[in-house]
């Protein structure tokens, strides 16, 4: 992967609350409250919907970090140094952990499976 050279550490920290930010911007929480609206209870619907426009609200902030806006490199190279860096920092890691349920909503768990004696 390239890494911008600018970037270490305290940039990507500061490019993650960026984006968690810019989620959090009224347009932003607007357009994701429609689409799980729009979605009603279809988590596929629900997906097709929320990856691309949680990707995109990702993209417009790396972007001004350093990495590309060319189809998927910069979020996939991002999202790879991301990975590193939260094995190192909490903080990195909570914010990881924040952004992904930006990206993926909370599932609901299905029902536990209670074997039963059938002989």
């Amino acid at each position: 992967y390239h890494y911008p050279k600018q970037l270490c550490h305290p940039y990507y920290s500061a490019a993650m609350k960026e984006i968690l930010e810019a989620f959090d911007k009224p347009q932003n929480k607007a357009k994701m409250q429609e689409i799980e609206q729009e979605a009603n209870s279809d988590l596929v619907k629900l997906l097709q919907e929320r990856l691309p426009f949680a990707a995109e609200i990702q993209k417009e902030v790396i972007k001004c970090h350093g990495f590309s806006d060319d189809g998927d490199q910069g979020s996939l190279t991002f999202t790879h140094a991301i990975k590193l860096f939260e094995k190192e920092d909490e903080e990195i890691a909570s914010m990881a952990a924040d952004l992904k349920m930006k990206f993926i909503p909370p599932l609901p768990h299905p029902p536990l499976f209670v074997p039963r004696d059938v002989t």
